[in-house]
């Protein structure tokens, strides 16, 4: 193996969260090391026809980045959300335009997104970005922290692990945390529409899942959305017949809402659990993204929850290099944790709870849904707020 290589940044995994983080250091002239165990060629060449949710908050992050301008272009902007219990008229209405803030949030597609930014990483002069490179082992210090991968060993100040919901970053550096199997599993696809989605959002709640349908931008004159359907685990024949019925099973559930589908993409299909770190940091090396606290996809906020942790804890490491400090020290990284804390557990715990009380089949439970969904609609106090939230507009620190 080569000989010893010294960085003051070492960041695991390229995808969005790594790179955005990656890129906000180097804005500052701060050199970061990227490791990734994937290739040049897979990250510019991406088969993946999923949409992500990006809240106002975050496209203020990609903005201060200098990206936004160009990922806005191939935006769909989110004006209003309908939220209701099953194909009832019990809903809530959230409307952009009880705010003075644009969009509720954009939808864009994977693929173009994860190219864009990684292209930029490629063109910054004070990222490096090592790929085909897998992490081995981590071996902390006082003073550093010895990286080996199959590549090389690797000395430096402080390691972040932005390498996903089953980060090998966290198992290596012994870093506990929380986990639930919800037994549940997403489906995710993309359906062609007749009737134009007029900047709408779609979720419905029923016992078995929520079923989210999100505007997509039009391609070639085509009314698109995009759609995320968690459902029950079912043993493997009720699955197989599931699967059979796929199509009419859907159709039962979205109810004419955007008028009739002429269209129905292959669905990839995902179990759903969660990961939630007890601690982010450990020994000079810290988690961000999915690696701290993968959550459940019923508010579409995983992404952007990611964004903020790499906006926070690029913040903290700015402004501890510019003042001389330690930046792998655990007083930096527990400005992180302060910083991070209120957000991430509201979080965790609003999705974890939305998804068990929406779940239920328990008629006490279904009454008290249907009544607090007619008072939130009444509240413009309460709608303004927790717009703001699901926005990224509200930052609790401590």
């Amino acid at each position: 193996m080569s000989k010893i290589k010294k960085h003051k940044i070492t960041i695991i995994g390229s995808g969005l969260v790594g790179m955005t983080l990656a890129l906000k250091i180097a804005s500052q002239g701060i050199n970061v090391l990227l490791i990734d165990k994937v290739s040049d060629n897979n990250l510019l060449n991406i088969k993946d026809s999923r949409t992500s949710a990006i809240s106002q908050g975050s496209a203020r992050i990609l903005s201060e980045l200098g990206l936004w301008e160009q990922i806005k272009k191939e935006c769909q902007p989110i004006l209003d959300i309908i939220v209701t219990e099953g194909l009832s008229n019990n809903k809530i209405f959230f409307q952009s335009s009880e705010l003075d803030e644009g969009p509720l949030g954009y939808i864009v597609n994977n693929k173009f997104l994860k190219e864009f930014i990684y292209r930029n990483v490629k063109k910054s002069k004070n990222i490096q970005f090592i790929q085909n490179s897998t992490l081995k082992k981590i071996k902390s210090n006082p003073f550093y922290v010895e990286l080996t991968t199959n590549k090389a060993r690797i000395h430096t100040s402080l390691v972040v692990g932005a390498d996903g919901r089953f980060s090998n970053t966290r198992s290596l550096a012994n870093l506990k945390y929380f986990y639930h199997d919800y037994r549940q599993c997403a489906y995710v696809f993309n359906i062609c529409h007749k009737r134009e989605h007029q900047s709408k959002a779609l979720e419905r709640f029923f016992p078995s899942g929520p079923l989210a349908i999100l505007p997509m931008k039009k391609k070639k004159s085509k009314n698109l959305s995009s759609v995320v359907w968690t459902i029950k685990n079912f043993n493997s024949n009720s699955q197989r017949i599931f699967e059979q019925n796929f199509k009419q099973e859907f159709m039962n559930k979205y109810g004419d809402f955007f008028g009739s589908v002429l269209k129905i993409e292959k669905p990839a299909k995902y179990n759903l659990n969660v990961f939630s770190c007890y601690e982010p940091f450990k020994n000079r090396v810290v988690l961000v993204g999915d690696a701290n606290q993968a959550i459940h996809p019923i508010a579409g906020q995983g992404l952007n929850l990611g964004f903020r942790d790499s906006k926070i804890l690029a913040d903290v490491i700015i402004e501890a290099q510019s003042l001389g400090f330690d930046i792998g020290s655990e007083i930096v990284l527990n400005k992180y944790l302060r910083k991070r804390y209120i957000d991430k557990n509201l979080l965790f715990q609003a999705t974890h709870s939305l998804n068990d009380l929406f779940s239920s089949e328990n008629l006490f439970l279904q009454n008290i849904r249907k009544a607090g969904l007619r008072i939130f609609n009444r509240s413009a106090l309460l709608k303004k707020q927790s717009m703001m939230f699901a926005m990224g507009l509200r930052n609790f620190e401590i």
